[in-house]
């Protein structure tokens, strides 16, 4: 019973460490404005490119080290994506 209880319990803890920002994740639309995507995802995010504050990509990096890409177009999330390795 030890055994099945501890199986049962390393599967949920397991299952709740997903990505870091699963949760946030699941909630980003296209069309966002960067003040939206700041406010879900935080303010630990690099600005890798910028041509004004219209036109711009951020990077978060969650904890596992998966870099998060969110670029805006004319003030619109146009797309999101994950690096991949």
């Amino acid at each position: 019973m030890k055994k099945l209880l501890f199986t049962l319990f390393m599967a949920l803890a397991l299952t709740a460490c997903g990505t870091a920002y699963n949760t946030q994740l699941k909630q980003v639309q296209l069309g966002m404005t960067p003040d939206q995507i700041v406010n879900l995802m935080g303010e630990k995010y690099t600005v890798v490119e910028q041509r004004d504050y219209n036109n711009q990509t951020l990077m978060y990096v969650d904890k596992f080290k998966n870099q998060w890409y969110f670029q805006f177009v004319d003030g619109h999330l146009y797309k999101w994506y994950k690096e991949k390795e």
